[in-house]
């Protein structure tokens, strides 16, 4: 199927943030192999779009852990995958939801 994948301003800025606090915690190794994870996610999602659960937080959005720590919040159409939200799965559920609005 491949469909584009596009990302939000929020999940831009979530995925900066993530990266700087794993290199800045751990090491540059550590955001690099994050960076896999997160790659063979979404290639995962462009693939096959259906295959992660709905989200609890929101029906219309479908969730994918990129870790133990992080997941990822999207939704598909026709001809493009939108990934709206990155977060830390130790946030408050509260935070998540508006977040995405």
């Amino acid at each position: 199927m491949n469909l584009k994948v596009n990302f939000s301003k929020t999940a831009e800025k979530n995925l900066n943030t993530i990266l700087s606090f794993i290199e800045a915690r751990w090491s540059k190794k550590s955001k690099e192999i994050y960076l896999v994870k997160f790659h063979k996610a979404i290639s995962i999602i462009s693939m096959n779009p259906e295959i992660f659960p709905k989200s609890s937080v929101n029906k219309k959005y479908r969730k994918c852990v990129i870790t133990k720590q992080s997941s990822l919040l999207y939704s598909f159409g026709s001809n493009e995958i939108r990934i709206y939200i990155i977060f830390d799965t130790r946030q408050d559920p509260n935070k998540i939801k508006k977040d995405i609005k």
